[in-house]
């Protein structure tokens, strides 16, 4: 009897919140199943991929930018707070291979993952 009206109040707070911090959600969600394409987002989001590119655009945000990010502060997280195996951290990001996980970090912090597990990454 009150779900339209919850429906209603759900999208009506989903519009509240932007396109870009909704992205990141799902992407917190679908990295460690390694969803995290920009389809399979936008899937989520219920919108096609050209809606959601355009919705961040007005924001002044990109997909692949967003994504980065999610995943730099994940893994920051996941080293500096966890015991985590470096291997399970890039399968938890969505990397395909630990290496890629090992290029991408040093290409962010300039440092290793070993190297910020050391405490050697400003947070």
């Amino acid at each position: 009897m009150f779900e339209p009206e919850l429906r209603l109040r759900l999208a009506d707070l989903g519009a509240a919140v932007t396109t870009a911090a909704r992205v990141h959600a799902a992407l917190l969600e679908g990295l460690p199943s390694g969803r995290c394409s920009m389809e399979a987002i936008a899937a989520k989001l219920l919108m096609s991929k050209r809606t959601l590119q355009r919705r961040l655009e007005g924001e002044g945000r990109n997909f692949q930018h967003i994504l980065q990010e999610t995943r730099q502060s994940l893994a920051r997280h996941y080293l500096l707070k966890t015991a985590l195996p470096i291997a399970e951290i890039s399968f938890l990001l969505g990397f395909d291979e630990p290496n890629s996980f090992y290029r991408a970090f040093k290409n962010w912090t300039g440092r290793t993952p070993d190297g910020a597990r050391q405490g050697q990454v400003a947070h």
